[in-house]
């Protein structure tokens, strides 16, 4: 079909005008092209610039702080301490012997680490480091097995502590993150019960 150029014009017009419409109608889905939207990778990297993300130290220190408050307002009962000669996954250097501690832990919360309690030279304050062989025990203070009772959060709980200890030291105290836990020094038996060595 033949239009009039003054109708062709008109028409061609309005297909521009059209055009320029609907792009405008699209045009806020352009507002934020896609190279400004932050990607995974460029959102980590701003959260550790600005310190929301901390960095590996600031989590182990946070950690710390968790396990040091971990007793809370609990307390730490010495039950019986004597030389040990039975098995443990620790051996005694010379001039020292194993020393077992058998303790009762009461008021503790979940980041308590039976692993940072340490054994302590009763009257130099000596500390002879922590990291003891542990193992869990019975409230009546047998060795905890697969047909006992489990310990529950929060309940009392009863462990046994293997340390290497220096052979003439009568006493000793025990800490955890620097504060005492016994109100005056234990003293060390002669001797105690041993646990078993495991099946072969």
């Amino acid at each position: 079909m033949k239009f009039h150029p003054l109708a062709q014009a008109l028409l061609t017009l309005v297909a521009i005008f059209s055009m320029a419409c609907g792009q405008e109608e699209k045009q806020p889905e352009l507002e934020t092209p896609p190279a400004s939207k932050p990607s995974a990778e460029t959102s980590t990297k701003g959260e550790t610039q600005n310190g929301q993300n901390p960095p590996l130290n600031q989590i182990i220190d946070a950690m710390k702080r968790k396990q040091a408050a971990g007793l809370g307002s609990g307390s730490v009962k010495v039950n019986s301490a004597w030389t040990y000669t039975g098995y443990s996954v620790l051996d005694a250097v010379p001039g020292a012997r194993l020393v077992a501690v058998d303790v009762t832990v009461t008021g503790h919360t979940p980041d308590f680490d039976f692993d940072d309690i340490e054994i302590i030279d009763g009257e130099s304050r000596m500390s002879y480091g922590g990291d003891p062989h542990i193992a869990i025990l019975t409230p009546p203070g047998k060795l905890l097995t697969k047909q006992d009772p489990q310990p529950k959060l929060g309940d009392p709980l009863r462990v046994l502590l293997i340390y290497g200890f220096p052979k003439e030291t009568k006493k000793f105290t025990l800490y955890y993150w620097g504060k005492n836990l016994l109100l005056e020094n234990h003293s060390i038996e002669a001797n105690g019960w041993e646990l078993p060595f495991p099946k072969k």
